[in-house]
């Protein structure tokens, strides 16, 4: 079921433009988990600003569109079957006020991420336009800076195959197109780039003209925001773009922030096909060309990619566009069948830091699922327990201690799938997402049965009793904490019903004997 916030905000972005909604299929709908934004530094030393908006995507949606008057304002019209439209219209909606990227310091430009407020949002909307993930990706710096290679910082991959690409840390980041987890390889054909790659100009700023996006404001600003990939460019003819085999045409996007729902809503509206870019244009049709001189549309991206695979491609390039050959890009048009995928954030305060701090990731993907089942359970938790085995007090444990705790060694710059809560470290802790440790089975109430079936697992040496994750079994895996609320040993012997057994053990630690000597004043259940 959609959470009726995201309905709200959906009824809300359609009417607001002015839109009807005739026809079975007008649109295509992304729901992300709401409120979920969370910082994820890529530098160990890097600030946010104190006053910034964290990012968080709540709903993608991609519709069939017609304006009504293409010329003067593109972003009101009428939803139209996505199988009749020459154009469409592609909405981002965060929650909160976030304001257009600001540069950062790329190509020529200065360092200025907060010119347009204190709440820059920047990242990348992937668009999967032929629903195959062998087809399209990134080389080099734009691979890393992609959802595959970032989304485990959130603790979570991908469902299905494409899960198995996902960078797990920093080491997959490797820069070899042809080694696994191959991140590079994200089946993206396109992308919406707030990046602040490029020059963004105010082309209309409504509200008090103060050059900031404040609330209730609505703002149209021009820049490269639609690119199609950059792994494309050693098949491509183009010219035109930002440099040669570049498909990046200046686009106008609209940004807009709702008071009642406190959203921002980020709007484009673009052209599919040569029909399209002349209606926008209000121009007769040209025929599809390798020049972004004159109209553009995805249609003549993807033809100059299907030209290019005929040709004598090898490497990378040729591994990302050889099932363009002999395809026909008008079978692409229908956006019902495109895919997305999401990873935003916002910029440092300084130049000294990596571009961006990630706080939001979507879609099609669970938290703390890190084996791409698209569930999060026992089976994740024994992946994590695996990782702490494998590396505690080892060369990639920063302390060098063996204690159930796996300290990353630089993190931000580096980090970890199994960092569940994203703290730099591997611990028990994370376990917490799936649930209360203490509840083995399950079902919600802490009570004797899940003592009991503690007492048997320990007994047994099983695994899932190590609790503290130290790979010994002792009293500290016996006692009991309640997330953010340690129990007393009276309030846990309540808790546990009076079991003799567990008081026994629980008294033999308030004395001093057993496990570790004197060291359980309070239950303890890591």
């Amino acid at each position: 079921m959609i959470p009726r916030l995201h309905c709200i905000l959906v009824i809300t972005l359609i009417a607001l433009t002015g839109a009807s909604s005739a026809g079975a299929q007008t649109h295509k709908v992304w729901i992300d988990d709401p409120a979920d934004a969370v910082l994820r530094l890529t530098n160990p030393n890097g600030t946010i600003h104190p006053n910034s908006t964290l990012p968080d995507v709540s709903t993608i949606v991609i519709s069939g569109w017609l304006p009504d008057n293409p010329l003067l304002d593109p972003f009101t019209g009428s939803f139209i079957n996505t199988r009749d439209a020459h154009i469409f219209r592609l909405d981002i909606i965060f929650s909160g006020l976030v304001n257009p990227p600001g540069p950062i310091a790329l190509g020529a430009q200065e360092f200025d991420p907060f010119r347009f407020g204190v709440s820059p949002v920047y990242g990348f909307l992937d668009l999967d336009i032929d629903d195959n993930k062998d087809s399209g990706g990134e080389l080099s710096l734009p691979a890393e800076l992609r959802y595959l290679a970032n989304v485990a910082r959130f603790g979570r991959v991908p469902q299905g195959s494409i899960g198995g690409r996902a960078a797990r840390s920093a080491q997959d980041i490797d820069q070899d197109f042809f080694s696994a987890p191959f991140y590079e390889r994200t089946g993206a054909d396109f992308a919406v780039a707030l990046c602040g790659c490029w020059a963004v100009e105010i082309v209309f700023e409504g509200g008090n003209g103060d050059g900031i996006f404040n609330p209730g404001e609505t703002w149209l600003v021009s820049g490269r925001f639609l690119e199609r990939a950059r792994g494309y460019v050693g098949a491509s003819g183009a010219f035109g773009g930002s440099a040669p085999g570049h498909y990046d045409p200046v686009t106008i996007i609209r940004f807009q922030h709702i008071l009642a729902t406190d959203s921002t809503i980020i709007t484009l509206v673009e052209p599919l096909d040569m029909i399209g870019a002349a209606i926008l244009a209000g121009q007769p049709a040209q025929p599809a060309n390798f020049s972004l001189f004159d109209h553009t549309s995805v249609l003549e991206a993807l033809t100059d990619i299907i030209f290019g695979a005929g040709g004598p491609l090898s490497g990378p390039v040729f591994e990302l566009t050889r099932l363009w050959r002999g395809r026909n890009a008008a079978d692409y048009m229908d956006v019902d069948n495109w895919q997305v995928t999401a990873l935003f954030g916002t910029s440092y305060t300084s130049i000294n830091a990596s571009l961006y701090a990630w706080t939001d990731t979507g879609f099609d993907e669970t938290p703390g699922d890190v084996n791409a089942d698209a569930l999060a359970d026992d089976a994740d938790i024994a992946m994590i327990r695996d990782e702490v085995y494998a590396r505690d007090g080892g060369p990639t444990d920063a302390d060098g201690i063996k204690n159930g705790r796996v300290v990353l060694i630089d993190f931000g710059t580096n980090f970890s799938l199994f960092d569940i809560d994203g703290n730099g470290v591997i611990e028990p802790e994370d376990l917490w997402l799936y649930g209360h440790r203490a509840d083995l089975d399950r079902n919600g109430v802490l009570d004797i049965f899940d003592f009991l079936q503690m007492q048997a697992l320990f007994v047994h040496r099983d695994p899932r009793a190590d609790f503290n994750l130290d790979e010994r079994f002792d009293l500290f895996d016996i006692l009991v904490r309640v997330r953010g609320n340690v129990l007393s040993v009276v309030e846990a012997k309540l808790v546990l019903q009076g079991h003799p057994l567990f008081i026994g053990w629980i008294e033999a630690g308030e004395h001093g004997e057993g496990g570790h000597h004197g060291q359980s004043q309070r239950c303890d259940m890591d």
